[in-house]
């Protein structure tokens, strides 16, 4: 069985530092939700971008990790991306589509992630925000998790995007079974 995942955005805020509630952003077209596929458990307090797709490399990092290669921040989450790709995810894929640079990222394609927890003992949760500054003018359509040593490690594709200003930050939180 592979691992499976799926991204939520979590929170929106505002340019000003405040909060806006997520039926209003989703009311002004900043984000557009999908139906929340079987067998995942998403708060009424978030909204589903679908499903994803984990890859052969992050399949192999992952026992990487387990056997503790190191430096074993290579071979653990670390870092997000976005980008305007549409093709759609192919487990045998090594890089986004159409990485954009993120300004909090200091230029490159990747930035870090916020946080990690554990739902339960088989759903990691992976929680990371597109700051006010990063991909404006862009319509994101793709997403990526990666490594320490930037290796893709899961990927998403929509055909219809976050329409991303710097009116706002998404939080998106990105789940992951295993």
């Amino acid at each position: 069985m592979r691992a499976e995942g799926l991204i939520t955005v979590s929170k929106i805020t505002l340019a000003d530092g405040k909060e806006l509630p997520l039926r209003k952003a989703c009311d002004y077209g900043w984000i557009n939700p999908e139906r929340t596929p079987g067998g995942w458990d998403v708060g009424q307090d978030e909204v589903c971008l679908g499903s994803n797709l984990f890859l052969d490399q992050g399949r192999q990092l992952l026992a990487y990790a387990f056997g503790f290669r190191a430096p074993i921040e290579n071979y653990t989450v670390q870092k997000f991306g976005v980008g305007t790709g549409l093709t759609a995810a192919r487990v045998t894929d090594v890089a986004l589509e159409a990485a954009i640079p993120l300004a909090s990222g200091f230029g490159a394609t990747t930035a870090l992630i916020t946080s990690v927890d554990f739902l339960t003992a088989f759903v990691m949760r992976v929680g990371f925000n597109i700051a006010v500054g990063d991909a404006n003018g862009y319509l994101l359509t793709e997403f990526g998790l990666f490594s320490g040593n930037n290796t893709l490690l899961a990927r998403k594709v929509r055909s219809v995007g976050i329409n991303k200003t710097s009116d706002f930050s998404p939080t998106l939180t990105w789940r992951i079974r295993f």
